[in-house]
C-alpha cells in the first residue's frame, strides 16, 4: 500500500481542481478569487483575517488577493468605525451577479461522479475524509 492513499487523494484533488479552475475561467476568474467569492457568498463582511483563515492563506497572500479583487470591482473594503484596525470585505453588485452564474460546486461534482459513486459511498467518503482531516 505504498503511497496509494496519498497518491489517490492527490489525483482526486487535482481532478476536482481542474473542474473548479475551468468553471472559474468560464466566469473570467482564476481559482483564487473564485474561492474567496464562494466564502463571501456564504458570509459577506468577513475580516481580511477571517477570509484568510477560511482559505488557509497567509496575511500577505490574502491581502494581495483582496487588492486584486478590489481592483477588479468584486469587493470593497470597509473599516470598522469603532476599531479602525478591523477591515471588513464586502461583495460588490458585480460579485453578487457572478453568484447566479456559478453552479453549486457540490452538486456539480456529485453529478460528475454519480456513475462511479453511489450516494452511500459519497457519504462514506465524506465521513472518512473528515476523520482524516481532523486527525492531521
Amino acid at each position: 500500500m505504498d503511497n496509494v492513499l496519498t497518491t489517490s487523494l492527490y489525483l482526486a484533488f487535482k481532478k476536482v481542481h481542474i473542474h473548479f479552475t475551468a468553471l472559474a475561467e468560464e466566469m473570467g476568474l482564476d481559482s483564487a478569487p473564485l474561492s474567496a467569492l464562494i466564502k463571501l457568498w456564504q458570509q459577506d463582511g468577513l475580516t481580511i483575517t477571517e477570509l484568510g483563515e477560511k482559505l488557509f492563506l497567509k496575511a500577505s497572500t490574502i491581502t494581495s488577493l483582496v487588492d486584486r479583487m478590489e481592483r477588479d470591482g468584486l469587493v470593497r473594503r470597509e473599516r470598522n468605525h469603532e476599531d479602525r484596525r478591523v477591515v471588513r470585505i464586502y461583495l460588490t453588485e458585480k460579485a453578487r451577479e457572478l453568484q447566479g452564474k456559478f453552479p453549486n460546486f457540490e452538486q456539480y461534482i456529485a453529478e460528475k461522479t454519480k456513475d462511479k459513486l453511489s450516494k452511500e459511498e459519497t457519504e462514506l467518503l465524506i465521513t472518512l475524509l473528515n476523520k482524516m482531516e481532523s486527525a492531521l
